[in-house]
């Protein structure tokens, strides 16, 4: 797939979200949450396949120097899969408002993938970083 049609499909999908979002926030429509949140589940779905697809053609013809490593496609689904459980638990949360399940384990997973989304960008800039300074001295 293309980036143009990734980024399309992106900005698309985000754009559907935001306009259901809306609907229901400003109770136009009495959808369900769970319906609110298709566009970006078929969007976390559409990249988990993804993944998964390239992921399997890395193992069928061996690593290439170009291709991102399989431990960088594991860390991308798992960012993928922490995002689509908060997901779920928020609109668990809104749609029966339980009071047994607290906000604070509806977070948990979102606390968790900023963190790794954190590290991960902390550590490509470090690399980067160093990389540019053992340049210079040569």
């Amino acid at each position: 797939m293309a980036i143009l049609h990734r980024s399309l499909f992106t900005c698309f999908s985000l754009l559907v979200f935001l306009i259901l979002l809306a609907l229901k926030l400003d109770k136009k429509v009495k959808w369900n949450w769970f319906l609110v949140f298709i566009p970006m589940w078929l969007f976390d779905s559409v990249i988990v396949i993804y993944i998964t697809f390239k992921m399997t053609a890395q193992c069928k013809n061996r690593y290439n120097s170009g291709q991102v490593s399989m431990l960088r496609k594991v860390c991308y689904m798992s960012f993928v899969l922490l995002k689509m459980a908060f997901q779920v638990l928020l609109c668990m949360k809104l749609q029966y408002y339980n009071r047994e399940i607290s906000m604070y384990y509806v977070m948990i997973p979102f606390w968790m993938l900023f963190i790794f989304v954190t590290s991960d960008v902390s550590h490509g800039l470090w690399r980067i970083a160093t990389r540019d300074i053992s340049l210079c001295g040569r």
